[in-house]
């Protein structure tokens, strides 16, 4: 392994996971108060053909590498009965480009996924480290495909940021309500508000429904590192499902804000509705309309900005082989107007795109 670090790291996990595991019998009972390692992850490969890429109306196939179904990670948790029901808690998550065995991203972060450690117990939960964000917990319950395809469908670019670093986080469940709170801190020097972000969300289930909303407020940079610009940016999330049985229904509607230097602040909203129907335990079909409208100052012809607007059809199947292994295949269209049918550093200057994607994910 190219990384001393991720070695070290990874060689110490496994000796632990292999220490706890009696080869030829059954896994010896922890000791009290001893911590426990689980390994576990997913491994995806799929194509992809995607129509209009260029303004040239190229068509192109591609392997996601990353995962087109579902990221690929490698992830490691452990949780220690640390007596009076409390618990320590932990986990570290990696992503992968199964297509080279690198990282999945340019910075070489090692835990780019996560890497939280906290406490647990009937009071709810405490983390600390990088973090989900509260608005990307709330939006699970309602999005149709589950965060399934997430290169493909919007609703992974509309959780105000998928992840936040050096983020203190709260989860309390009561009875069929689940509360989080969020604080990231911006850990920039002279001021303690600027790069923050604070949320609260709520979630409620019982029976087959299930209802969300979350709200955020941080202090985002707009500008450089040379030239920084904290602008104010709020973001709403609200949605709900419904399980009739074979057939789940679900609807969202997000809306983000952000103040720039004119009057008009930059704006975008993300509307969804869809269904998934089980055919059998193992075969089911996924079917959803999302929408995507941009309302941004326009600053040059090139760039990808201005009123835009994006709307996509999507369905899907998947056909389970095992417990632990899925075939999935999707097709889907989309119409592009305004600046994301125009914009860009190299014009788009597309309003169709048709896309299909197929492939196996394992998981571990």
């Amino acid at each position: 392994m190219k990384h001393p670090l991720a070695a070290a790291v990874l060689a110490a996990l496994s000796l632990h996971a292999h220490a706890q595991s009696d080869e030829g019998g059954p896994a010896p009972s922890p000791r009290a108060g001893a911590s426990a390692v689980v390994i576990y992850g997913s491994i995806d490969g799929g194509l992809r053909h995607e129509t209009n890429v260029d303004p040239e109306g190229n068509s192109d196939t591609t392997m996601s590498s990353n995962g087109t179904f579902r990221s690929n990670r490698l992830g490691f948790r452990g949780s220690e009965d640390i007596g009076g029901g409390n618990r320590v808690n932990f986990a570290l998550e990696m992503g992968f480009n199964a297509g080279t065995g690198a990282l999945n991203n340019t910075s070489n972060t090692i835990f780019q996924r996560q890497a939280v450690v906290g406490l647990s117990g009937d009071w709810g939960a405490l983390d600390l480290g990088r973090n989900y964000t509260v608005a990307y917990r709330t939006i699970l319950a309602f999005d149709p495909f589950r965060y399934r395809y997430p290169s493909i469908t919007y609703v992974l670019s509309s959780t105000n940021g998928i992840r936040k670093d050096n983020d203190l986080q709260y989860t309390g469940r009561f009875g069929d309500w689940t509360a989080r709170a969020e604080w990231a801190l911006g850990e920039v020097p002279g001021d303690t508000d600027y790069g923050t972000t604070k949320a609260v969300g709520l979630n409620y289930a019982h029976g087959g429904l299930k209802a969300g909303a979350s709200y955020s407020i941080a202090k985002q940079n707009a500008g450089t590192g040379s030239a920084p610009a904290w602008r104010d940016y709020d973001h709403y999330a609200l949605g709900a499902s419904y399980d009739f049985g074979a057939l789940t229904l679900s609807a969202g509607h997000i809306k983000q804000e952000q103040k720039t230097l004119t009057a008009r602040a930059n704006t975008s909203a993300w509307d969804w509705a869809g269904g998934r129907y089980e055919i059998t335990p193992r075969f089911d079909v996924t079917a959803a309309w999302y929408r995507n409208k941009a309302y941004n100052t326009k600053a040059t012809a090139a760039a990808a900005v201005g009123d835009a607007r994006k709307t996509m059809y999507i369905a899907g199947v998947t056909y389970s082989l095992s417990r632990r292994t899925t075939l999935y295949a999707e097709i889907d269209r989309t119409r592009l107007e305004g600046g994301f049918a125009s914009g860009g550093t190299t014009k788009l200057n597309q309003t169709r795109q048709s896309g299909i994607a197929a492939g196996i994910m394992h998981t571990f």
